[in-house]
């Protein structure tokens, strides 16, 4: 061990960039696991945040009266207080808006209010609590609201009731659930808004109880009626739905992170390989004064181990700081930042293992120079032939196998399958990287030779032997590829979300005449034609493309139950405003709240009774009455048969930058709240806010997928320099013939730039390949349409960065063998 201390302090300079690669890998691998772990605890406080402060929730069961539950909680031993939890969905209007609000109760328990008081007061602490509400930062953005401002709110029988906003709220809302209006008040008033049915009861324990064995209790005390969940539970769950699964998104990270460290162990195992070529003489010489096999083998491996132990160590600190850097990109908060000593642990001691083990095959090398290399002025660097037709053998072999898994995983479709299959075929890749790269080195090299005389001196240095070339370059393309395979991957992902979100979020926005009660009409209602001036304002909205749209009063019957809508049909015109197909004949798209209120479900029969005639139509699958309270949409064929003479009724309209909806929409509000006979829906919001999340995390990954191409880099750096050493005298007797010292830098930055093009050109088309296939595989198992897409853009930005990264790593070797003076190093020979 004190020959490697000695060794290792000697050749500092020399393992500098095994350091950093080391330190780097270890981070990203750490930093993975706590940005992992961060994620999940920020978005249990957002999505999970109500749930998760209550020891026990109870749901009442749909048609159970909840009148006599609160006494029948508190009975049940060891509960310490009951609380019911009232929300409802009303229309409500504001000095300049007018749409639909979620009114929430707010804990009356101070220690189970997820959210924060940021200007005003609680509504609980106001003189009159029964006209006092708050709201959350982007209500009050989208409404124009503040505190003092008024909101008069439309209750189910039509009574209207105004209140006025006494505090503003930070309700640490995560960007994957959408955004909505919402107003918050106490439980009393929320009680009274939605006609006094709870939608759950909160317990809290008493000192001492264990909330899932109270669960258990209150169960069984409820029997039936109810279903009972620890709150720990209920926010798990809405965490996972939230995040579709964050195991998902931990083993994505960490498989990445196990690919960062393959690419440090290359630059280790590369670096060690060069070290002992050039210092053979040191090894003989140590043979030849007694040193055993033994002995040179602990000082190789002790070097690595320290070396090891000093990268991880320096990593650990590396990993927090990525993680805290990577939180508010993602939208997190940093007081979320959750870091568990195990896997910070287990990542240290993964990079020392893994530098250990990469320097195994040198050590072994190291062991077999004999005690005459000391005496060699010129010794040639080693290669087996016999090993490089193993490895191509095995290579073949994983390679004809993983490819087999990946063909039945999409096939399948099974994403483990195919994970499987995509495990061996890269290990095969991996293996044949270094004879590819070589043939590919020697296909490129010819144009090196444009460059002059630097550009054949560059040539000729990356020919002199290849497979030295071949393994600096495999860093590179391992980092390359794994960035690219994202990116495809993503684009192919993006492509296809945009699809499944442009069916779930269909409509922009919608603009729909509200039909209003009237004692002359002989079915009580009338349908009040649009506003003759709402076109020209609605048109000064940027960005937004409009249709109108006719339509007419009807009756929904379901069972023979009438259910008074108002049927909107769509033209051919419309699909230049929607996101998805228009409503088929004899379809009807119906809201959410009614499908959920009539218990119906896509494929159900109901009948549609208008003015002139009645129809039998098909429930269908569309979302085009997504966010409508009571408009359902037909075919403009089949609204001709219940009312030929339908007159418009709504326009529609669609966002040309769907990220602008929150500005289109608070330039919206006061035009729809001047004209009392109209509402405002549609999802732009809750598509732009969901978008934005899902485009944050891409991103993020895309960005810490960048550190293996930088850890590339490094190892491109180090093996330059390790070679600039190596050819200290031929430098000098260069220069002595003539060389420049601009020519001889501008020999290495070719160089360079050879290697990581090759790197760069071969890890982008395995980028590709595996990119499709992992997307192919990953919808198919989740029954979701895929939409295949390349990122030309993207990749040619990765080429390039690859390019001039590796240009640049060259720049202090091609300094340090410029300044070589001839006479000084010829003097030694």
């Amino acid at each position: 061990m004190r020959s490697a201390w000695a060794g290792l302090l000697l050749h500092k300079r020399r393992f500098a960039a095994v350091l950093l690669a080391i330190a780097i890998g270890v981070g990203f691998a750490a930093s993975t696991l706590i940005f992992t772990d961060s994620f999940r605890t920020d978005l249990a406080r957002t999505v999970g945040a109500a749930a998760s402060r209550v020891d026990v929730i109870v749901q009442p069961r749909g048609g159970t009266d909840t009148a006599g539950m609160p006494a029948a909680i508190t009975a049940v031993p060891g509960v310490a207080a009951v609380e019911p939890v009232h929300h409802a969905i009303l229309a409500f209007t504001t000095a300049t808006t007018r749409g639909f609000t979620h009114v929430q109760s707010i804990p009356g328990d101070p220690a189970l209010r997820w959210f924060d008081l940021t200007d005003g007061q609680w509504p609980a602490d106001t003189a009159d609590p029964l006209t006092a509400v708050a709201v959350d930062a982007d209500t009050a953005e989208r409404n124009d609201l503040a505190v003092g401002s008024a909101v008069t709110v439309t209750t189910a029988d039509a009574t209207q009731r105004r209140f006025t906003v006494v505090g503003l709220l930070d309700v640490h809302r995560s960007s994957l659930t959408g955004s909505r209006d919402e107003l918050y008040t106490t439980v009393g008033l929320a009680g009274e808004l939605d006609g006094g049915v709870a939608a759950e009861f909160d317990v809290t324990a008493a000192a001492g109880t264990d909330p899932g064995a109270l669960a258990t209790a209150v169960g069984a005390a409820l029997g039936d009626t109810a279903v009972v969940r620890t709150g720990a539970a209920v926010a798990a769950g809405q965490v996972e739905l939230a995040l579709g699964g964050t195991q998902v998104l931990g083993t994505v990270l960490l498989a990445f992170a196990v690919i960062a460290g393959l690419v440090a162990s290359t630059v280790v195992a590369n670096t060690f390989t060069i070290l002992i070529h050039q210092r053979q003489r040191q090894i003989g010489l140590w043979r030849a004064i007694g040193a055993s096999r033994r002995q040179v083998r602990s000082s190789v491996l002790g070097e690595a181990l320290l070396i090891g132990v000093l990268g991880s160590l320096a990593g650990a600190p590396l990993a927090v700081g990525a993680a805290l850097v990577a939180m508010p990109i993602a939208h997190l908060q940093t007081s979320s930042l959750t870091v568990n000593p195990l896997p910070l642990a287990l990542s240290v001691g993964a990079g020392i293992g893994v530098t250990v083990i990469a320097a195994l095959l040198p050590s072994v090398k190291a062991m077999k120079v004999s005690p005459l290399a000391a005496l060699n002025l010129l010794i040639p660097a080693p290669h087996s032939a016999s090993r490089g037709l193993v490895r191509t053998f095995l290579g073949v072999v994983m390679v004809l196998f993983g490819g087999g898994g990946l063909a039945a995983g999409v096939m399948m479709p099974s994403l483990a399958v195919a994970v499987g299959g995509g495990v061996v075929s890269a290990l095969g890749v991996l293996l044949l990287l270094r004879s590819v790269l070589s043939r590919f080195l020697r296909l490129v090299v010819p144009a090196a030779r444009l460059a002059g005389t630097p550009g054949r001196l560059a040539a000729a240095n990356a020919l002199r032997n290849p497979h030295r070339a071949a393994a600096t370059a495999t860093a590179l393309t391992i980092a390359v590829g794994l960035i690219v395979t994202l990116q495809v991957a993503a684009a192919s992902a993006r492509a296809s979300l945009s699809s499944s979100l442009d069916d779930r979020f269909p409509l922009d926005v919608s603009i729909t005449s509200v039909a209003e009660p009237s004692a002359d009409s002989p079915t009580g209602r009338v349908l009040p034609a649009l506003p003759g001036g709402l076109g020209t304002e609605i048109s000064g909205v940027d960005g937004l493309t409009t249709r109108t749209l006719s339509g007419t009063l009807a009756d929904l019957r379901v069972d023979g139950v009438p259910t008074p809508v108002t049927a909107v049909g769509t033209a051919a015109d419309v699909d230049a405003v929607i996101r998805t197909l228009p409503v088929p004949t004899g379809r009807i798209a119906l809201p959410d709240g009614l499908m959920s209120s009539a218990r119906l479900k896509a494929g159900d029969t109901v009948e549609l009774v208008g003015p002139a005639g009645s129809l039998e139509l098909t429930v269908s699958v569309s979302h085009l009455a997504r966010g409508q309270r009571a408009t359902v949409v037909i075919a403009a064929t089949d609204l001709a048969v219940l009312d030929p003479a339908a007159g418009p009724v709504a326009l529609w309209g669609r966002l040309a930058d769907i990220d602008s909806a929150n500005a289109a929409i608070t330039a919206l509000n006061p035009i729809v709240a001047r004209y009392p006979s109209i509402a405002l829906a549609g999802a732009a919001v809750d598509h732009a806010s969901i978008w934005k999340g899902l485009t944050r995390i891409l991103l993020l990954v895309t960005a810490l997928l960048s550190v293996g191409a930088v850890i590339g880099v490094v190892g491109i750096g180090n093996t330059l320099g390790l070679a600039v050493t190596e050819r200290t005298r031929e430098s000098a007797l260069l220069r002595a013939l003539g060389l420049r010292r601009s020519q001889l830098r501008m020999s290495l930055a070719v160089e360079a730039a050879l290697l990581a093009t090759v790197g760069a050109v071969v890890g982008i088309g395995l980028g590709a390949v595996y990119g499709w296939v992992g997307a192919a595989a990953t919808f198919g198992e989740i029954d979701t349409p895929l939409v295949m897409d390349f990122p030309t853009t993207d990749v040619l930005l990765v080429l390039a960065a690859a390019v001039l990264a590796g240009v640049a790593a060259s720049v202090l070797p091609a300094r340090r063998a410029a300044r070589a003076q001839p006479r000084a190093v010829l003097a030694e020979i």
